[in-house]
């Protein structure tokens, strides 16, 4: 049975998007160097490394390994280390590194209402984390300004000149939150947080529940209520040729409680921006009589309401520690604005990036840089490259924001369950990667008697099982750390 419903109807608020507390001091890696590696322990640790990296769950894979002592600079280790890897979500450490040298620790998202007396502007500043609350707290404060406007509300999503996909990036992946439509006018991710519970009856249309609601876009409900006991086989697709109408299919069980939040990227992120919006305004009182358009805001026009992101300190923590593909690409494109070279936003966020590893003594040429989050499958760089972008981060100013900013192994971020009960648990701080037959970490492992090390440890047309990944992985860092 098919039910095509639209979602629509009383904004529920919650809280979708939440802060990651920062690291304390007392968790990060130390500074103070510790005993040197002998040439001995060095020719062990090789031997050693060779025999996990020999493993079957490695057979047919390319392997890309480099460890150095942080502090002093000597190799340790090295497989592969200059050649060209796919570096899926290991890619964030260049656009990050870039902007925290870029940017600057004050750096925001600012998202602006304001008004040419008959219309109102949206316009959008690249806040991937503004929320529906965040909209009704500014209706709120036009509402107090003025209640009726004879105008039009407009979406202004041309700040950062493009809203869209970025090259490469795989067709299928479109429809899910890890793949959301890049736009400066973002709002909660830019994906609907959608809820599913069985329906009252076996083959009966599964219940969506929608926060926000919304009508810039339309659900295909094609979810039946399984059998009790039966699998969940429920799934998210568009059709590219009815650009506004997500579909769900499959089954969920009877007998299941309600999902977690599915999360399927939204086709118009300005649209839903708006939508939200303009229901806000309607809560409040103010009356817009000309509904909502897409266009910009002229200049000189009246501010009303101003919303600041967090600084880039916390904005880094909320990047790499859950691995925010959407934050990649707006800071990507927030680097080429920085730029003001050039109406190609894109191109100029690139130029800057070159820049960046020119001056941290890299070649980019040898870098193919197609977006800022490392989804695209026309990135590449080397593992020799990522670890120089670490420990130029190490060696400036801005170490302990890096460090507090990146997963750490047991405690939080993608590595948050990684590596508990082993050696490296509570030890490893690094960034995670994953896309098909890509699997990609690189950071800095804490040693129990040699002080720091950095490490890139990249691999493409891996096709084994996820735990057994995890052990190898386990056993080598703990190489490392227990020595």
């Amino acid at each position: 049975m098919k039910q095509r419903i639209w979602i629509g109807g009383a904004l529920v608020f919650a809280s979708i998007l939440c802060c990651t507390p920062r690291a304390q001091a007392a968790d990060r890696p130390s500074a103070t160097p510790g005993a040197p590696w002998t040439d001995r322990q060095i020719k062990k640790l090789q031997q050693d490394i060779d025999q996990i990296l020999h493993r079957r769950v490695l057979r047919g894979t390319h392997i890309g390994l480099i460890a150095i002592d942080t502090l002093r600079g000597k190799v340790l280790y090295a497989r592969n280390a200059d050649d060209e890897f796919m570096p899926a979500s290991n890619f964030k450490l260049l656009v990050g590194s870039a902007a925290l040298r870029s940017l600057g620790l004050g750096f925001t998202f600012k998202t602006t209402v304001s008004t040419d007396g008959t219309n109102l502007y949206l316009k959008g500043g690249g806040d991937a984390h503004l929320t529906a609350s965040d909209l009704d707290a500014a209706a709120a404060k036009v509402a107090a300004a003025s209640t009726h406007f004879a105008g039009a509300l407009i979406t202004d999503a041309t700040y950062f000149g493009m809203q869209g996909y970025q090259p490469g990036w795989s067709w299928d992946d479109l429809p899910y939150y890890y793949a959301p439509v890049v736009s400066p006018l973002a709002l909660e991710e830019n994906v609907l947080h959608l809820y599913i519970k069985p329906g009252p009856s076996v083959g009966a249309p599964a219940i969506l529940r929608a926060e926000p609601q919304t009508d810039a876009l339309k659900v295909d409900n094609e979810i039946t209520t399984g059998a009790r006991g039966s699998k969940d086989t429920t799934d998210i697709s568009r059709d590219f040729n009815d650009w506004k109408t997500l579909k769900l299919t499959g089954s969920y069980p009877i007998d299941a409680k309600e999902s977690g939040d599915v999360q399927p990227a939204v086709p118009d992120p300005a649209a839903y921006a708006g939508d939200v919006f303009l229901k806000a305004l309607q809560r409040h009182g103010v009356a817009v009589d000309g509904g909502l358009h897409a266009g910009s805001q002229p200049a000189g026009a009246q501010l009303l309401w101003s919303h600041d992101s967090a600084a880039l300190p916390q904005l880094l923590s909320d990047f790499w520690e859950p691995s925010d593909n959407l934050m990649g690409e707006l800071f990507l494109l927030s680097l080429g604005v920085a730029q003001r070279a050039s109406s190609d936003t894109m191109s100029a966020g690139i130029t800057v990036e070159q820049r960046y590893l020119k001056s941290v003594g890299l070649d980019p040429s040898t870098v193919s840089i197609a977006d800022g989050s490392g989804l695209s499958q026309y990135d590449r760089i080397t593992p020799h490259d990522l670890l120089t972008i670490l420990q130029s981060d190490w060696n400036s100013a801005n170490r302990s924001v890096v460090l507090d900013a990146l997963p750490e192994s047991g405690v939080r971020g993608t590595l948050k369950t990684a590596y508990v009960g082993t050696p490296a648990e509570k030890n490893v701080f690094a960034k995670t990667g994953s896309i098909s037959h890509v699997r990609t970490i690189s950071g800095f492992l804490r040693t129990r008697r040699h002080g720091t090390v950095t490490f890139s440890f990249l691999l493409d047309d891996w096709i084994e099982d996820a735990t057994a990944l995890a052990k190898l992985r386990a056993d080598l860092f703990s190489r490392f750390i227990t020595d």
